[in-house]
């Protein structure tokens, strides 16, 4: 029998697997996403290496204490509040003058807290009553008053429970004998940019960590908070590019990480490839560039290249926010929003207090022109319960705040409120040069009744031998398509106006931008709204009258051709955005504006003035095409004056006058470059 090489000897076949054991389906899992998203607070790109703070790291000690231990308990409680208000007074102290006037405005408001009475007395309460010790307690009464905030409509008011927190998390840890969350950070190994990860941030612990030497913060990252949070409009301030509510941000970037933060697309990249460092490294150097330049157009007036001056005004919620006002270069103070003085308080504003909060504004700003509204109250901005007792008035909840008791209404409702602000004005008036402005106008009715309180007023301080102004202009806000459509009837009677722009676009559209369902309704550049815009400037200006554009739209540098080509030479906005908008004004022709914004009103679609706005902004120099601001998470009203010599009104296709509406579009769509 012959035999078989060795490689060629037979084998058992192997048997066949078993249908049931069929082998398995190797799984992988899918790849987390290098990119993670947020809400833009300041716009921006920035690339360094991510350093981790958690300040939701301290555990709260809770244990019970005998009757007998209430009393050091409480001492425990008022040593702790004292510890931190000086620990504040100390960072106060240290703000260098760079620092932007929120930052001791913020201060300010944590040391409010702290010097709230019911801070001591509602916690001492629970200490006694449950016995337990002061840490918990805190804890317990931080919750009762999270539970009454949930209720407020309004997201600003709403969002300052995020204060209130950081202020009371201050006192826990002082209790704890721990160090607050930006002094424990350790970066002594990181000798590169950062990009700070947090969850939450209070303004407290953002400016300690911007006066530390050993850090140079280029991005801030936040996985909780809220566009209108004070930390947001800080980093907002500092121009810090600048995203919250990031989803896993702390558990996905960490400490030590390459990331790259794209916050005009709302972006964060983990890992940057080589190609996309490089462009974030030319962006930041331009970013630096160009802070450097804007800082040199402070003192140069905003004129367009063939001579047109247009006034850019501040927008201010406080006296205090003057000087960031004047920082920027201000023309003036375009908006004067009182009803912040009303507003975060158990009683209300005296007529002493508020002659002193206007005169301290009129006094700032040396000769330049202050507008100030009368308190915009009611709706979203509802005076605290205990305020409303003093009022003896127990308002319901109104199923629609928007179309409920605000503004003048609620003025009107409250004649002793409002003629009393009337007089603190009027009063205030003779430190300067003033303006009186109404919010929410709607008919001749409003003025005569506004009248008739300044009347009454005066009686009242000639009566008393007081000094005052009887010679204030008065203006009205445009802020509803009512007041357009009377607007023939309302020029008249008033001095000037102002377009508020926020309200009538929510007006005109029946949107809520804060509903998420409809908030894409919401959109400025609806041709409605803008030809609402522009029959309001040319009839006031045909009238020889002066009006101006603020709220978001004002601040919207694509839009400054349209509004200067409607003739409207006065825009207010917030302090921030000044320098900017004068480096777009100063890139402008008029004549060139003036074609423009009747392109712009035959568009029949927003999308199509989008692409026009677009296309428009391309032809600019590079340095000059910048993006529009980010927008805030909930509309303000706002308005401004215009200046002593208003422009010309730009000359329309067809002849307008004063009581005409601006004419039909056409029936041919313009191309993008019209």
């Amino acid at each position: 029998m012959t035999s078989l090489p060795p490689d060629e000897v037979l084998k058992e076949p192997a048997p066949a697997p078993a249908e049931a054991e069929a082998a398995p389906v190797a799984v992988t899992e899918e790849p987390l996403p290098r990119t993670l998203k947020g809400l833009r607070v300041c716009p921006g790109v920035a690339y360094g290496t991510g350093l981790q703070l958690s300040s939701s790291d301290l555990e709260i000690p809770q244990f019970p204490i005998a009757k007998e231990d209430v009393r050091g308990e409480i001492q425990r409680l008022r040593y702790a509040t004292t510890a931190v208000d000086k620990q504040l007074s100390g960072i106060s102290e240290t703000l260098d003058e760079d620092a932007p006037a929120e930052a001791a405005a913020f201060i300010d408001v944590y040391r409010t807290i702290l010097q709230d009475p019911s801070l001591i007395t509602e916690t001492s309460a629970l200490i006694r009553e449950k016995l337990v010790n002061a840490e918990w307690a805190l804890s317990q009464r931080l919750e009762q008053i999270r539970r009454d905030f949930e209720q407020i409509d309004n997201d600003y008011l709403r969002n300052r429970i995020e204060d209130i927190s950081d202020v009371f998390q201050r006192i826990q840890r002082v209790l704890a004998g721990r160090r607050s969350a930006a002094s424990l950070l350790e970066a002594d190994e990181l000798e590169v940019p950062v990009i700070l990860v947090a969850d939450q941030l209070g303004p407290a612990d953002m400016l300690q960590l911007r006066e530390r030497d050993d850090l140079d913060i280029v991005g801030i990252v936040m996985e909780t908070g809220s566009v209108t949070s004070h930390s947001a409009i800080l980093a907002s301030s500092f121009g810090i590019p600048t995203l919250v509510g990031v989803a896993d941000a702390l558990e996905r970037i960490g400490t030590g990480r390459e990331v790259l933060i794209d916050a005009d697309k709302g972006e964060v990249r983990l890992e940057p490839s080589v190609e996309e460092k490089k462009t974030a490294s030319r962006a930041m150097r331009a970013l630096k560039q160009r802070k450097r330049s804007l800082v040199k157009l402070k003192s140069e007036a905003a004129v367009t290249l063939d001579g047109q001056t247009v006034a850019l005004y501040a927008n201010i919620a406080l006296p205090d926010d003057t000087a960031e006002a004047k920082k920027a270069g201000a023309d003036g103070i375009g908006l004067f929003r009182t009803e912040f003085l009303f507003l975060n308080r158990e009683d209300l504003p005296n007529e002493e207090e508020q002659v002193e909060a206007y005169q301290k504004v009129i006094r700032a700003m040396r000769g330049r022109m202050t507008t100030i509204r009368t308190a915009d109250l009611g709706g979203d901005k509802m005076l605290s319960n205990e305020a409303l007792v003093r009022l003896h008035v127990d308002l319901e909840k109104e199923e629609n705040p928007a179309l409920g008791l605000r503004a003048l209404r609620f003025s009107f409702a409250f004649k002793d409120l409002f003629i009393t602000q009337l007089r603190a004005l009027m009063r205030a008036a003779v430190a300067g040069d003033v303006r009186i402005l109404l919010p929410m106008v709607s008919s001749p009715t409003d003025v005569h009744e506004v009248r008739e309180c300044m009347a009454e007023a005066a009686r009242q301080l000639t009566a008393e031998g007081l000094k005052y102004r009887d010679d204030i202009p008065l203006g009205g806000m445009i802020e509803l398509p009512a007041t357009v459509a009377v607007l023939a009837d309302l020029i008249p009677l008033l001095d000037f106006f102002s377009l508020g722009t926020n309200d009538l676009v929510q007006y005109t559209l029946a949107v809520d931008r804060t509903n998420a369902r409809v908030s894409r309704y919401y959109d400025e550049c609806h041709p409605a709204v803008l030809r609402l815009i522009a029959d309001s400037i040319r009839r006031v200006l045909a009238a020889g009258k002066e009006i101006s554009v603020c709220g978001e739209m004002g601040a919207r540098r694509d839009l400054t051709p349209f509004f200067i080509g409607l003739g409207c030479s006065a825009l207010s906005m917030d302090p921030a955005h000044i320098p900017t908008m004068k480096e777009r004004i100063l890139a402008l022709r008029a004549d060139e504006c003036e074609v423009f914004a009747r392109g712009l009103l035959r568009r029949r679609s927003a999308e199509s003035v989008h692409e026009a706005l677009h296309a428009f902004s391309a032809t600019l120099q590079p340095a000059q095409a910048v993006p529009a601001p980010a927008a805030p998470a909930a509309p303000a009203a706002s308005a401004a004056p215009a200046p002593a010599a208003p422009a010309a009104p730009a000359a329309p296709q067809q002849p307008v006058q004063a009581d005409q509406p601006v004419p039909p579009a056409p029936e041919p769509e313009p191309s993008a470059a019209s």
